[in-house]
């Protein structure tokens, strides 16, 4: 009798352990996979065909996805400044300019992530708005995209050879270069004022989540 209470216990601190994986976040860092992300840049230009595409070829930072609530997830995007290419000769010198991007004084451009809005999940992927703080060049910037999200467990080794599980991120969305202060309410008629951002993020955790009544595992 003594024997099967403690194998009960042991199995309970595990089913305790496991449901409190579910209940608190799982975090996810961007860094270690940095080059499997990519956020792209898109100008509308009177030039060059009308549209100039730049790239962040790297990303940091990390995310706390919760699987139970997923509108409590926090987390943190880091681009260097100075890595933003262009395709267009011009444009990739001007762009690293104190008018536009200053990247010299200003090197890391970064976005707070503080929650995901309307999250719904169809089928096993999560959809929802990524509100939070893009900071550039010593301004914050209030900044919303739409993001789907998916969770693949175990599958981080495919990567990195490392045991974890994956999160996905992709996203587009616009923001005014006036806002953020990138040459507000000059050149508009080479460059429009709308910057469209794309992201694509895969972030890595240093565990995999056990099989639990999920949305994410059916």
């Amino acid at each position: 009798m003594k024997r099967y209470l403690k194998n009960l216990g042991i199995i309970g601190c595990i089913s305790f352990s496991h449901c409190s994986n579910s209940i608190h976040a799982m975090s996810f860092e961007f860094s270690p996979l940095g080059k499997s992300s990519q956020v792209e840049v898109g100008l509308s230009t009177s030039f060059a065909g009308g549209v100039i595409r730049g790239i962040f070829p790297s990303v940091g930072g990390s995310i706390d996805f919760k699987v139970a609530n997923p509108e409590t997830t926090k987390g943190s995007v880091k681009l260097d400044a100075r890595a933003l290419k262009f395709g267009h000769y011009k444009v990739a010198g001007d762009a690293h300019s104190i008018e536009w991007l200053d990247s010299g004084n200003f090197p890391e451009i970064a976005f707070k992530l503080d929650g995901l809005k309307n999250a719904r999940w169809r089928d096993n992927v999560l959809f929802a708005s990524a509100s939070g703080i893009l900071r550039m060049k010593n301004r914050n910037s209030q900044f919303t995209i739409p993001v789907s999200i998916r969770y693949l467990r175990d599958q981080r080794r495919k990567i990195d050879g490392k045991r974890g599980d994956l999160l996905v991120l992709s996203g587009e969305a616009s923001i005014s270069r006036t806002q953020i202060g990138i040459n507000p309410g000059t050149m508009v008629d080479a460059v429009m004022d709308q910057i469209r951002v794309k992201i694509n993020l895969v972030g890595g955790s240093n565990q995999v989540r056990p099989f639990l009544p999920s949305a994410l595992f059916k």
